[in-house]
């Protein structure tokens, strides 16, 4: 049976396939899990379904909507959420629901990497990376600045040493080293998406591209996650799977899909077309963004190196 629709009405901008795809198999019921400005998260069906803002990117098990701040609905922790395939209805004042009918469905896709050559490829990862040292954040993974606590710089020296520890493993390709650096580095850091998590989703999503050489990662990672389930928050786990399934924001997306595209232009005219949504990325939490784009460079050069040795 159809949700019946309580006033305010939210407008749904557009909704994930694969979580249209669930709910036109059966509705889901479950708690709102956080609310923030952006992002209200409800945990249904043993999964995080985020209701988002416009101004944010289309993402895994998520629902863009015309909500400039959920705040300010008033809706709170523990509300119960109705999911079906024709709505979304939150109980209780003010009584929130968000018509899926007629939203446009996303896709999360991204191309292969046989379609770039290695030198090609290396260039592209240069253009990246010069990105992302000109406008990333210091903390997390990125060296602090020089007046940082040292609790942070202490910090920071054991993510750096943790990235290090899971790029040499998947370089030696020993799936014990990397399960043990992946272990080192899930849950370290402050917030909901800490440093190394972060991290990781960057690698892991490079290792997703369909033809990548670092099928390691992917299985270092969910063996991690298998082994260690409250070992980090539950939007960052959820963040790491969807990752490890190739499965990311649209504009993370994006950057692999210019990256893996076939050759087009030139190397400046592709530094260009990378800009806006690196800056979308960058934009993520405090130092996420960084974070998850260093994982991202890091695991592109990986992969230079890994064709380079075949």
């Amino acid at each position: 049976m159809a949700t019946q629709l309580r006033a305010p009405v939210c407008r749904a901008l557009s909704l994930d396939a694969r979580l249209a795809s669930a709910l036109d198999k059966a509705p889901m019921t479950g708690p709102v899990h956080s609310v923030f400005r952006r992002v209200l998260n409800v945990l249904a069906a043993d999964r995080l379904v985020a209701l988002s803002s416009e101004g944010l990117d289309d993402a895994p098990w998520s629902v863009r909507t015309d909500v400039a701040d959920w705040r300010r609905l008033g809706v709170e922790v523990g509300a119960v959420v109705v999911l079906d395939s024709g709505h979304i209805a939150v109980e209780g004042a003010p009584g929130i629901a968000l018509d899926l009918r007629h939203c446009q469905k996303w896709h999360a896709t991204v191309s292969s990497a046989a379609a770039v050559a290695t030198d090609l490829l290396a260039r592209r990862t240069a253009a990246l990376e010069g990105l992302l040292d000109a406008r990333g954040v210091p903390g997390g993974v990125v060296p602090p600045r020089a007046d940082a606590s040292p609790i942070e710089a202490e910090l920071g020296r054991r993510l750096r040493a943790g990235c290090e520890r899971l790029t040499q493993a998947v370089r030696a390709n020993d799936d014990g080293a990397a399960s043990l650096a992946a272990r080192s580095l899930l849950g370290l850091g402050p917030g909901l998406t800490p440093a190394g998590d972060d991290f990781m989703v960057g690698l892991a999503l490079v290792a997703a591209v369909p033809g990548s050489r670092l099928v390691a990662v992917g299985r270092a990672i969910r063996a991690v996650l298998d082994a260690c389930p409250d070992h980090t928050t539950l939007v960052s786990r959820a963040t790491l799977e969807e990752a490890v399934a190739g499965r990311a924001r649209e504009s993370l997306l994006g950057i692999l899909n210019r990256v893996f595209a076939a050759p087009h232009g030139d190397d400046a005219r592709f530094a260009e077309h990378l800009r806006t949504p690196v800056d979308r990325v960058l934009s993520i939490g405090h130092t996420s963004g960084t974070d998850i784009l260093s994982g991202l460079v890091a695991g592109l050069r990986l992969e230079n190196e890994l064709r380079g040795s075949m």
